[in-house]
């Protein structure tokens, strides 16, 4: 299932980022400048590497969350398929 959620996320990733993202970064300019001044540059790669780590794992974890609501959503609103079938439509419940 995993495997399927990284195709599936991959695929759905934006191909031009717009520019509230891009003026996003630039604010952090100062900011990344400030950090390497006090600290050093390798403790900013090393921040930088953390932060996208936890960053990276919330992103696929709001994707596949919002895949299997969407899949629920989709299930809940479908006519069943057979008689017997465990999910009723979204109208007769």
């Amino acid at each position: 299932m995993d495997d399927i959620l990284d195709y599936l996320e991959e695929l759905t990733h934006p191909s031009d980022w717009p520019p509230a993202y891009f003026e996003l970064i630039k604010a952090l300019g100062p900011l990344t400048d400030k950090v390497v001044e006090a600290l050093s540059l390798e403790f900013l790669d090393q921040l930088d590497y953390a932060q996208s780590e936890v960053l990276n794992f919330h992103c696929q974890e709001a994707f596949s969350r919002g895949f299997r609501l969407g899949a629920q959503i989709i299930l809940a609103l479908a006519e069943p398929s057979a008689p017997g079938t465990r999910h009723r439509p979204w109208g007769r419940r």
